[in-house]
């Protein structure tokens, strides 16, 4: 008789579940390191942008040129803010999807601690039950040796 582990469905929903939740943990970490590169892009923009428009007054850019190179980096400047706000929520959904596959790591782990446990329990009958016919035999061949 084979081992059988009568919550293996569920392990394998457990196993199922925590692929799941790793999956979204790391596509969400994804997500945070984009918003992370482009808001270090957007800064490389604006340090660079600034630099320009300094060049630009020794180099005799017109007023409008300026003005509207200000106005650029203002709006800019405000997108940035709404990245980084962007990049809070995204790592607040990470941490949350780093929970939710910790948890399911968690409920798997029980189970195959619980199948394991039940894997060597069943050895050790099976090898009882062996030592037992064993000695069934050898006390049959005793019997058989001393009344014949």
């Amino acid at each position: 008789m084979a081992f059988r582990f009568t919550l293996a469905p569920l392990l394998r929903l457990r196993q199922s579940i925590e692929r799941q939740r790793a999956l979204q943990l790391q596509e969400a970490s994804l997500q945070v390191s984009r918003a992370q590169e482009s808001l270090a892009q957007l800064d490389r923009y604006l340090s660079d942008s600034a630099r320009s428009d300094d060049a630009g007054l020794a180099t005799g850019r017109t007023a409008v040129e300026l003005q509207f190179a200000t106005v650029l980096r203002e709006n800019l400047q405000r997108f940035r803010e709404e990245l980084q706000s962007d990049i809070r929520k995204l790592e607040l959904l990470r941490q949350q999807a780093a929970s939710a596959y910790h948890q399911a790591y968690r409920e798997r782990e029980v189970l195959e601690t619980m199948r394991a446990r039940q894997h060597r329990a069943y050895q050790q009958e099976q090898l009882h039950r062996q030592q037992r016919e064993l000695d069934a035999v050898y006390l049959l061949q005793r019997w058989h040796h001393r009344s014949g």
